[in-house]
């Protein structure tokens, strides 16, 4: 389980595939797409003021707010 406020550096989209990878130990280029699960620039447009929840590659994804959660 992890949370993970968001930097101004990445977006969203590019923060939960980071972290995912990190928890994976895996390279982010070898994960499946986030694309094919949740459009990325909608979840970037709206994660400051929305709450959006998804799974992806067995997490369980929550941006609320401006904080990312990941959980197993």
């Amino acid at each position: 389980m992890g949370n993970l406020t968001m930097s101004s550096r990445s977006s969203p989209s590019i923060e939960i595939i980071n972290r995912v990878a990190e928890m994976e130990g895996q390279d982010p280029m070898d994960l499946p797409p986030l694309y094919d699960i949740v459009d990325p620039d909608a979840l970037d447009r709206l994660a400051e003021s929305s709450k959006i929840q998804f799974e992806y590659i067995g997490y369980n994804i929550t941006v609320d707010s401006g904080t990312i959660t990941i959980d197993q």
